[in-house]
């Protein structure tokens, strides 16, 4: 009773400081660094423009920011080749983040698409990973100068130190490979907090293949765990439109081609294990096309493909959100009858001008709505969801209801940006076995409890690894004698094989 009131306090703490983190509570949209700042409530966000001199600075979808965790004020922004601090200047070693060929390709350089950057903080210490899509100068040379197919082929992340240059940054590693040489989807970069509250998982999808990438990212390491294959749908010949997204809950996992391709239709989606990382129970499903002839359909005929540009998930998990070129719709999830599942929000641009008015990707804001970036063109405004929870019409779909005091080019969503205020579940391993496995007999250790040293009888020469109370590894070892003088006192579990054993440090 003791141990389990301990873990209530520790899971309570933890809920508490995630809940007031406000790394997310400012994003900069994809284009002239507009931005909008969540207050935390259900009011709508205060836009504005970061960088009033220089607006072109982060003109593109691919943008990703972070920002303090206390004010939610932003730290710096990554527009998939560069990165600038709060002034509009690019930090120290924060260009060229990606090989020459595509750097050049667009003047000034940016990233390829949306979700091709993603910022994650690396521990507390002030330091970050800036994760990048990129392509190789050969791929460009062998591929995209023929226009034949638009893969990727490198994975790549790069380390920001805020701590240097008076709080302006610089970058620390550069360009470091995490996937190269092997063709990835351009689109769909996302991330999970991991179910102790504090790492996280990374997906990243294949190219022109049902391959998903999973890393496990630590404030120290960041580990390829697992490449998983799934039926359909293939993802992705001509992937600029996709997107991908987790639920609220970090429960399940979505992504859609935005292809031209037989799959672009299709979106996947399956569960998500947090403790794990695998996804499990895999589904493909059809978003419905429109097929009505109306004078709209004649002047906008792009809304009657096939390709879904943008998901997110509503607030409780009911619901998920699907857009396409002049078109919402919303799938209920526990629907058993797919053909009453889908309902068609909206039909029709939100403007009367045929590229600026097209849906782009779908984005949770903090006050729990949902936001709808454009594909393409200028304006100042974007249209909204206001009650996502509810069923049907009631979902409240709110025509350029969010507006700025300047116009913004290719503003596609609000920047790519994990749930930073998801917190962490029950322990993961090894407190989800059973109190017959942690009291295992096999296994002994002495002195138990030990301040100093444990010594361990019965596995010679195994590999034996000790975890906290929240299930995270801190370390392992194939000795017999295991040094806690480091550690601070409580309670921990050691691992050797399937045996598992508590100790405490005293």
């Amino acid at each position: 009773m003791k141990n389990l009131f301990i873990l209530i306090i520790i899971a309570c703490h933890f809920k508490t400081s995630f809940g007031q983190n406000k790394s997310g509570y400012t994003s900069i949209f994809g284009g002239g660094a507009v931005y909008a700042k969540f207050s935390g409530d259900t009011s709508r966000p205060v836009t504005g423009q970061l960088f009033p001199n220089n607006p072109i600075h982060a003109s593109t979808p691919a943008t990703s920011n972070i920002c303090d965790s206390a004010k939610g004020n932003v730290l710096f922004v990554c527009n998939g080749a560069r990165i600038w601090d709060t002034l509009g200047n690019i930090i120290e070693n924060g260009d060229s983040l990606i090989p020459p060929k595509l750097y050049t390709q667009n003047t000034p350089p940016v990233g390829l698409t949306t979700q091709c950057s993603l910022i994650l903080p690396k521990g507390s210490n002030g330091q970050y990973y800036v994760f990048i899509v990129g392509v190789s100068d050969s791929t460009y040379n062998n591929v995209w100068s023929g226009n034949v197919k638009t893969p990727a082929d490198l994975l790549l992340y790069n380390v920001v130190d805020m701590n240097a240059n008076a709080g302006m940054g610089k970058v620390m590693q550069k360009n470091v490979p995490l996937i190269a040489n092997t063709e990835i989807a351009r689109v769909g970069m996302m991330a999970c907090r991991h179910a102790n509250g504090y790492d996280w998982w990374l997906l990243k999808q294949g190219f022109d293949t049902n391959m998903i990438h999973t890393f496990l990212v630590t404030k120290d390491t960041i580990e390829l765990k697992y490449i998983q294959g799934f039926s359909e749908p293939r993802f992705g010949l001509y992937d600029a439109f996709g997107q991908s997204c987790f639920s609220n809950d970090g429960s399940k996992y979505a992504f859609a081609t935005g292809g031209v391709n037989s799959d672009g239709d299709k979106l996947f989606m399956a569960d998500f294990d947090r403790c794990t990382g695998l996804l499990s129970n895999p589904k493909s499903l059809h978003a419905p096309l429109h097929t009505s002839n109306t004078i709209l359909d004649s002047l906008f005929p792009g809304d009657k493909d096939t390709s879904i540009i943008g998901l997110a998930f509503s607030p409780n998990d009911k619901f998920l959100y699907v857009s396409k070129t002049y078109n919402i719709y919303q799938f209920e999830l526990d629907e058993p009858d797919s053909s009453l599942a889908w309902f068609h929000v909206q039909h029709g641009p939100d403007t009367i001008l045929l590229y600026s008015g097209s849906y782009g990707h779908l984005s949770n804001g903090i006050d729990k709505r949902i936001y709808i970036g454009k594909q393409a063109g200028g304006g100042k405004q974007n249209s909204v969801i206001d009650f996502p929870d509810l069923k049907g019409s009631a979902c409240g779909f709110c025509k350029k209801c969010l507006r700025m005091d300047t116009t913004q080019w290719y503003t596609r969503s609000l920047a790519n940006i994990p749930d930073f205020n998801l917190g962490p579940l029950q322990p993961c391993w090894p407190l989800e076995n059973s109190q017959l496995a942690v009291c295992s007999k096999r296994l002994e250790v002495y002195p138990n409890p030990a301040s100093t040293i444990f010594y361990i009888k019965n596995a010679e020469r195994k590999k034996k690894e000790l975890y906290s109370v929240l299930g995270v590894l801190l370390f392992s070892t194939k000795e017999d004698e295991i040094n806690v003088r480091h550690l601070t006192k409580g309670i921990y579990y050691l691992r050797c094989e399937n045996e598992v054993k508590k100790v405490i440090i005293e």
